[in-house]
């Protein structure tokens, strides 16, 4: 059995813990893994983990499914909807939970050699799912519910940061709401469980950045991205950021984290500093 990290009874909305447990359920008996993963894995994470507001909270779900064929995927759904609890909607990934859109994406043996779906029918409609299987396989196990006792994965920050550099650069420029969620993270880390770690084990990081521990825990940020990513992954990942810094950069990676930052204060200068500290610390590994 997974080690339980967090007990997140009673602190997550009972439509959201309702939905779930029945994805568990279905999953469990069709032999299916799962995580959740977006903007849902962003606010179970900061807010019901570590108890750091996001600011902008989802009442949906988003759900990762690893699975090897699109039957497999279609039997998953049709099995969702099979217990009366969920229904169709136009979007092929989309389902309905009353009020709550469950969104249900597909990685693992599915994906082609480039690691993306395909949707079906017509399959041109085309979707990168690099970060998935590493943030999958590095994610951790938290209760959902006790009594009985439900217990799902989330991917760890470094996890979740991985996925959401990826997909902005992919669906770029309709998706700022990833590089905001990005920087949260960056801003973050430090608080969701690394002070301790900065200054009982990276100290030697910590001294680095003069004891500003919001960018020593950048920089370990990235170095944690870089630590789960498999080779194609990281090269990914280095590529896009390397094409958002330096000289002939047209920053839309910083312009659009910029949008989502609630603060006069938060100038351009200073948030591109603090993407050049999360290449950095992806560099030194």
């Amino acid at each position: 059995m997974s080690k339980i990290l967090f007990d997140l009874s009673e602190k997550i909305e009972q439509k959201i813990v309702e939905a779930l447990l029945i994805v568990k359920a279905v999953t469990d008996s069709l032999e299916i893994s799962f995580f959740v993963v977006g903007a849902s894995a962003r606010d179970f994470i900061l807010k019901h983990c570590y108890g750091i507001e996001t600011h902008r909270m989802t009442t949906d779900i988003d759900l990762g499914v690893e699975v090897a064929t699109w039957e497999q995927f279609r039997q998953l759904k049709e099995s969702l909807i099979a217990t009366g609890k969920f229904s169709f909607t136009a979007e092929p990934q989309r389902l309905r939970f009353n009020t709550v859109l469950v969104d249900i994406v597909p990685f693992g043996l599915i994906t082609d050699e480039k690691r993306r779906i395909s949707w079906p029918p017509e399959h041109e409609i085309f979707m990168s799912m690099v970060g998935f299987k590493e943030a999958y396989e590095s994610s951790i196990t938290v209760r959902l519910n006790s009594n009985p006792d439900i217990d799902i994965k989330l991917p760890t920050l470094a996890g979740l940061a991985l996925m959401k550099i990826i997909s902005w650069k992919e669906k770029y420029p309709e998706r700022k709401k990833d590089a905001e969620d990005l920087l949260l993270v960056m801003h973050k880390y430090e608080e969701a469980g690394n002070i301790d770690r900065l200054y009982e084990k990276e100290q030697e990081l910590l001294q680095e950045e003069n004891f500003d521990t919001r960018l020593a825990g950048i920089r370990l940020l990235g170095r944690d991205m870089a630590r789960i990513s498999d080779p194609d992954t990281l090269r990914i990942v280095r590529n896009i950021l390397d094409g958002e810094t330096g000289e002939q950069s047209q920053y839309r990676l910083v312009s659009d984290m910029l949008r989502g930052t609630h603060a006069i204060e938060e100038k351009f200068d200073y948030i591109l500093m603090q993407l050049e500290k999360l290449q950095l610390g992806i560099n030194e590994v």
